[in-house]
């Protein structure tokens, strides 16, 4: 996993922006949306099998299905999926290395947030 990456983001304003689209169910019914449209594109199969769990997490956050959720984590995952929908980011996903920041991301926040999601999937299985 790439750190330079992870560190950019962090230094950056996506986890102030994940915290407004915390605070607004409308807003963060709209990433999950936008994240399901991601998810139907055509693109590394392993970040979109390990991208399926975390849609149904923020489904079930954002439609009050699951309140248990831990706040910091859904912080980090809110700011990691916008910035894998937002088309401009440290390297823009045309470019033939363009996906290796959104990979970068999406892994290094299933690994911080990695305990969060497996209380959510044994919720589930009750």
């Amino acid at each position: 996993m790439n750190s330079n990456f992870v560190n950019r983001f962090l230094k950056s304003g996506w986890i102030k922006r994940a915290a407004g689209y915390i605070s607004n169910p409308h807003k963060l019914k709209m990433v999950v949306f936008q994240l399901g449209l991601y998810l139907s594109k055509k693109g590394p199969a392993r970040l979109k099998e390990q991208t399926q769990l975390l849609y149904h997490y923020l489904s079930d956050v954002a439609m009050g299905r699951y309140k248990e959720y831990n706040v910091s984590s859904l912080l980090y995952l809110v700011a990691a999926v916008i910035y894998l929908i937002t088309p401009i980011d440290f390297m823009p996903d045309f470019l033939p290395t363009g996906l290796v920041d959104d990979s970068a991301i999406i892994l290094w926040v299933l690994n911080v947030t990695g305990d969060e999601l497996a209380r959510y999937k044994r919720a589930k299985l009750k």
